[in-house]
């Protein structure tokens, strides 16, 4: 077939496929708008389910259109296909589904740029703003192109930026969005004023602020807050007459105002600001009602409102809940509190609050004022020691500084911490007058301190140095006086003899001088000097003008030692002065004066007067004398010289058998605490040789080497045995046998052992102690038991208490006494019991010393101090049964001056004390507090109180305890003690803010005792959480302003 054949059939195949394709293309669009319409038909259901929010089977039906669709090119079914992805996508992220964000996502990358995308994207930003994911709705309201927004999306789209980055202090990123959409009238036209108005707010342009809350306030979803912002804005502005004007009628007539108690806190702050205190009150009073917390600044502007009014108590207590508060209201509440209770008359709390004040550096001149203000009321409340604290703070560059130098000079003159004056006052580069009588005072003050307690050297030199400086006349001549009487106990009686009569040429012009060292006891003293350098008419001048001076002022004088002890031994010693010049007429009548007082010592009244008779030739009466002392007073010191002198007596009158009696009654009843003994033994010995009775003699002398005899003794006892072994029976056999059984007693030359002991003593009794010691020692190691061996260890202890080196010498004193009597078993035996006691603390040891050395007494003082050492020991021990026993029998003792009863009467308080006996320690306390004012007083003063405190008396322990405080000023320890015992007192009471003011005080001033200071501490921190628990301080920082933020616009939230 050819090529023209062939044409016609091509172009009939043609014509049959195009009507083929016609054909066919009829039948899609047929099927087309059939699935379009079925389409549609669940598209609509999707929405309708959709908007019930029926989610889960929306997108199931969502999902069928996007599926039915998908070959369809239609414009129509393109966009409810596409409406249908979108939809299906949006509720993905809507159920929070793990592929919602990337539906969201693959929508938009497919269908950018139709507007359809912004449509997702402000979706998916939408739903994580809602959602409170602030970041990731910022980073999908960033990609929306805002050319192709709305006016009111883009109005919300700004709204949304803005408010997201307010959210999250981006002011600056917010406050663009705010702007740029600010005036756009739509939904988010106030939100956005509202929120640009408290930018403007925070960035303090406040008149732009306040344009904006104008604005937001014609809103009823913002009416009802905005008061209180403008409110806030009015204060932030120091525009209180606008605040007054604006908020006033708010807070009086509306009800509908949010935070209306703010905003009258507020309205009554303005007042406050401007002075308004009587309209401020109520509404700060009103405001402090409704809070349970409350920032210091509120609480402080309550407090001085009422305060300016006039209304101490409740400015007081509002002040109280501030002044603990590290900071500068706190330290400005502290010294309002303090003017408040210097008003009101408590200069006790007056001054705790200006310490408090004066602690703080927060506002120097406050502190300034507050530091002076603390010292005055230290000085006049009399607690010197926190007195001179503060002044020492005050710098030379403060307005009260001068005042200061002034006012301590006044604290020096009534301070009893006497060193610690002293050093301040030595630190000066110069003084006033008024500080040097100051340092007069307290150099003398210090150095009668260590006189009493024993240490005479530097006691001297404090006198020496008060002296230097001679302002006060009183205190010249005290210092004076000491100065002699340091002297005379040293024996230095030309020195002393010297200062006397300097203190006398003073005294005489004087009226305000204590009994202790006054005009009388000067003459006292004096007449002992004379004494001592057997000047007996200067003596008897001196004692005589003694005894006339204290009987002419005996109404005057209250001090009992000088009424009793000092005025019954000058009577004495005027009559020994006129004994000495043998004019007995005018002796006796001294002596009858003194035993007419029944002084201590008038038995040696009654001795003299014996002795008296026999000096007269009335040997009779002297006889008759010495038989009624012994009978009537066996036990006192003169008993066994009067025996003495009766068997003398009697020898003289050749009556040698009635001589044998008293010497008899000396060796079997005195032989412990008689010095006489031996001495007896001998006078024996020789009656009875003199009698032929020559047994009896040579027992007499041969009780002499088992009796410690010194070494006269030991000869003369030893020479009358060889006169009657030898000489007398020719039987020197007997004698050296005897001897021979005496260690260091054997017959022969004994001059090296005399010869090495001398050299020895000579060492000892030239103050060279070192090499007495090893000389002594020397001797000792070769002659044990020789006859001098006793005293050479005594010495021995002597030197080395000379040194200091008590533990080396308790073991010689204690070998002495353990020899039994001698005429150094006494001596031994006070020595040994003080070092037990003082030195090594070996209180048992120290017991037994002391019981010993009360037997062994040859005197009422000796005996007296004896059982002072040992109720000190069993007090110790804490033998209640021993301390009791002593205890009342140093305070029955008739001997006993006024310290040692106090002494008494302090341990049986502490016994009763200890055994919860509160109702016989009081009284016993009461006793030392009335008679004393030493440690043991201030310690009396400290249990008293805690005696109350545990009775729950709190009154009076709070009264007895503040007057401790100041009454015990001199003794550091028990000052911290009884401030700790304050502090609970107050505890108890409540009043909590002075309770931890005390102990910040003592945390202050005390740096002592470790344990007091670590149980003040402890306290304080209870205290602390104690206040910190009720205190209606919100210790939380403010912003730095002043603005609240109230929910009123969610933020456009769907």
């Amino acid at each position: 077939m050819n090529l023209s054949q062939r044409l016609p059939v091509r172009r009939a195949l043609s014509s049959l496929i195009w009507l083929c394709a016609l054909l066919c293309t009829g039948t899609v669009f047929g099927q087309a708008s059939t699935v379009y319409t079925e389409a549609w038909r669940t598209y609509k259901q999707a929405e309708k389910h959709y908007q019930e929010q029926l989610l889960s089977k929306a997108q199931r039906e969502y999902k069928e259109v996007v599926d039915m669709l998908l070959p369809v090119h239609q414009p129509e079914a393109e966009l409810l296909r596409m409406k249908s992805e979108l939809n299906y996508a949006k509720i993905a992220v809507r159920l929070d589904k793990a592929d919602g964000e990337k539906l969201i996502l693959d929508f938009v990358r497919r269908y950018q740029p139709d507007p359809i995308a912004n449509e997702a994207l402000l979706e998916i930003a939408g739903y994580y703003f809602n959602e409170g994911e602030l970041e990731k709705a910022v980073e999908y309201y960033k990609r929306v192109p805002n050319e192709m927004l709305t006016a009111d999306q883009r109005s919300e789209v700004n709204f949304r930026l803005g408010y997201a980055n307010f959210v999250q202090k981006k002011f600056n990123d917010a406050k663009r969005y705010f702007q740029s959409s600010k005036t756009t009238q739509g939904e988010f036209y106030y939100p956005t004023n509202y929120y640009l108005g408290m930018i403007y707010f925070f960035e303090g342009n406040y008149d732009a602020a306040v344009g904006q809350f104008r604005i937001a306030e014609k809103s009823p979803k913002y009416d009802d807050y905005i008061p209180y912002y403008l409110t806030q804005i009015f204060f932030a502005q120091r525009r209180y007459d606008d605040l007054i004007a604006y908020a006033a009628p708010l807070v009086e007539n509306s009800r509908g105002v949010r935070n209306k108690k703010e905003m009258s806190q507020l309205l009554g702050q303005a007042y406050f600001e401007k002075g308004d205190y009587a309209r401020a009150r109520p509404l700060l009073e009103q405001y402090a009602r409704n809070n349970r917390r409350m920032q210091e600044e509120e609480l402080y502007q309550l407090g001085f409102t009422q305060y300016k009014l006039g209304d101490y108590p409740a400015a007081a207590n509002t002040f109280q809940e501030l002044a603990g508060q590290n900071s500068l209201v706190g330290q400005s509440a502290s010294y309002y509190l303090g003017d408040i209770e210097l008003k009101r008359g408590n200069a006790a709390a007056s001054r705790v609050a200006f310490g408090s004040a004066s602690r703080q550096t927060f506002d120097p001149a406050l502190q300034e004022e507050a530091l002076f203000n603390y010292a005055k009321l230290s000085y006049e409340l009399n607690y010197p020691a926190d007195a001179i604290t503060a002044i020492e703070r005050i710098p030379p560059s403060s307005r009260y500084y001068l005042q200061g130098q002034e006012l301590l000079g006044e604290v020096f003159n009534t301070t009893q911490d006497y060193q610690r004056a002293l050093d301040i006052l030595e630190r000066m580069p110069s003084r006033t007058p008024q500080l040097e009588e100051a340092y007069q005072r307290a150099a003398f003050s210090r150095g009668l301190e260590l006189l009493r307690n024993g240490n005479e050297p530097e006691a001297q030199q404090l006198f020496e140095k008060s002296l230097r400086r001679p302002v006060n006349a009183s205190f010249r001549a005290q210092a004076l006086y000491w100065l002699a009487d340091i002297a005379n106990r040293n024996e230095d009686y030309p020195t002393s003899v010297n200062y006397v009569n300097q203190f006398l040429t003073l005294a005489r012009g004087l009226q305000d001088l204590p009994p202790q060292s006054s005009l009388y006891t000067g003459n006292y003293l004096q007449g002992y000097n004379y004494l001592k350098q057997d000047n007996y008419p200067a003596a008897l001048d001196y004692f005589t003008a003694a005894v006339e001076g204290i009987e002419r002022n005996l109404p005057y004088i209250t001090d009992a030692d000088v009424r009793e002890r000092v005025l019954g031994d000058a009577v004495l010693r005027a009559g020994d002065a006129y004994f000495s010049q043998n004019n007995y007429n005018q002796a006796v009548r001294f002596y009858d004066d003194a035993i007419n007082r029944q002084t201590t010592g008038f038995v040696y009244a009654l001795f003299q007067k014996a002795m008296i008779e026999g000096l007269r030739g009335r040997n009779a009466d002297k006889i008759l004398a010495l038989e009624q002392l012994i009978q009537r007073y066996p036990r006192s010191e003169f008993a066994d010289d009067a025996l003495f002198q009766l068997a003398l007596t009697y020898q003289e009158l050749n009556r040698p058998q009635q001589a044998l009696d008293p010497l008899r009654t000396i060796v079997r009843d005195y032989k412990v605490n008689s010095p006489l003994v031996n001495q007896s033994l001998l006078q024996l010995g020789l009656i009875s040789y003199n009698i032929s009775n020559r047994e009896a003699a040579i027992n007499y002398y041969k009780q002499v080497f088992s009796n410690n005899p010194t070494a006269g003794e030991s000869s003369r006892a030893r020479d009358a045995l060889r006169e009657i072994y030898v000489d007398d029976m020719g039987r020197a056999d007997l004698f050296f046998d005897f001897f021979e059984t005496l260690p260091g007693q054997e017959v022969n030359d004994d001059s090296r052992e005399r010869i090495t002991y001398e050299a020895a003593v000579s060492q000892y009794e030239n103050g060279n102690y070192e090499r007495a010691v090893g000389a002594l020692t020397d001797y000792l190691r070769q002659y044990r038991q020789s006859a001098n061996a006793l005293s050479a260890t005594f010495y021995r202890g002597d030197s080395y208490v000379a040194l200091r080196r008590y533990n080396e010498a308790l073991p010689d004193y204690e070998a002495v006494v353990n020899a039994g009597p001698s005429s150094f078993y006494l001596p031994a035996l006070k020595k040994a019991s003080l070092i037990a006691y003082n030195s090594l603390q070996d209180f048992q040891r120290a017991y037994r010393l002391f019981t010993l050395l009360e037997q062994a007494a040859d005197g009422e003082d000796v005996r007296l101090d004896a059982q002072v050492g040992a109720l000190r020991a069993a007090y110790r021990l804490n033998d209640i049964r021993a301390t009791e026993e002593y205890a009342r029998k140093v305070s029955n003792n008739p001997s006993a001056p006024a310290d040692q009863r106090v002494t008494a009467n302090f341990y049986l308080g502490k016994i009763a004390y200890d055994r919860n006996d509160y109702a016989t320690a009081l009284p016993a306390f009461d006793q030392v507090i009335a008679s004393s004012d030493d440690e043991q007083t201030a310690e009396a003063r400290y249990l008293r109180a805690n005696i109350y405190y545990l009775r729950r008396d709190l009154a009076t322990a709070k009264q007895l305890s503040l007057d401790a405080n100041r009454e015990s000023s001199g003794y550091p320890y028990w000052v911290a003690k009884q401030v700790i015992l304050l502090s609970d007192i107050l505890r108890d009471e409540r009043d909590l803010y002075n309770a931890r003011a005390a102990l910040e005080a003592l945390l202050e001033n005390y740096d002592g005792d470790a344990a007091i200071v670590a149980e003040a501490r402890e306290k304080l921190v209870r205290l602390e959480n104690e206040i910190n628990a009720a205190s209606r301080l919100n210790n939380q920082p403010n912003s730095p302003n002043r603005l609240e933020l109230d929910n009123g616009g969610n933020g456009g939230r769907n």
